[in-house]
């Protein structure tokens, strides 16, 4: 193969290795709907902390007593870490979760509020941003 062809193939492995991540972000509207708000109680079964969302993965038992699978996500994991809160979720504990579920239906939210059994409130989503106090 000649040069030239060489670096033809090189620039397009490197665009494409540039685009490919630019179509997998999303919105959070499209996934979420932001305008309506769940409530569930849950015992965490896991905590992720794995770039690009956070994950918390839950096990909320129905009046039935069938068990159903949850999952909520949030941002990135700086946040939290910078804050102190990667050790606040503990596997095993139960928590009150609020989300904004997800557009498809499924067992998916976007974190707004998390209770603690101590009874308090770790807010991770606000409607408004220039107003934490949106609730």
């Amino acid at each position: 193969m000649s040069r030239q062809k060489i670096y033809v193939v090189m620039v397009l492995v490197g665009l494409f290795g540039t685009v490919v991540p630019a179509l997998a972000h999303h919105a959070l509207q499209a996934e979420f709907d932001v305008t309506k708000r769940g409530t569930f109680t849950g015992v965490l079964t896991k905590f992720s902390m794995v770039n690009p969302h956070v994950r918390w993965f839950f096990d909320v038992k129905s009046p039935d007593g069938t068990v159903a699978k949850w999952e909520v996500t949030a941002g990135g994991p700086g946040p939290l870490r910078q804050n102190g809160l990667t050790r606040d979720f503990k596997v095993g504990t139960t928590f009150t979760v609020v989300y904004a579920p997800a557009r498809d239906g499924t067992n998916l939210g976007r974190a707004v509020d998390f209770h603690f059994p101590d009874g308090h409130v770790v807010t991770l989503y606000h409607d408004d941003p220039n107003n934490p106090n949106d609730r």
